[in-house]
């Protein structure tokens, strides 16, 4: 149920591998799962407004997977 207020997961759970690979799923802190995405996609010499906004895309596209079910159905 829907309440209007932003929920954000306290844990995600990641396949490691192709979809249909026989790869394991690992389930670790969301805040740490956004770090380890933000440091593989980002560079340091970036602006600090570049690294804000690739920060919440990260953010937003992993919560959009999440609630819209995106993996549950491959």
């Amino acid at each position: 149920m829907l309440t209007g207020e932003p929920f954000i997961p306290q844990n995600i759970t990641v396949h490691l591998g192709f979809p249909d690979s026989d790869a394991p799923n690992v389930t670790l802190p969301f805040p740490d799962y956004i770090k380890n995405v933000t440091s593989s996609e980002i560079f340091p010499t970036w602006s600090e407004v570049a690294i804000r906004s690739n920060i919440y895309v990260i953010v937003t596209f992993a919560l959009n997977r999440i609630y819209t079910e995106w993996y549950r159905s491959r």
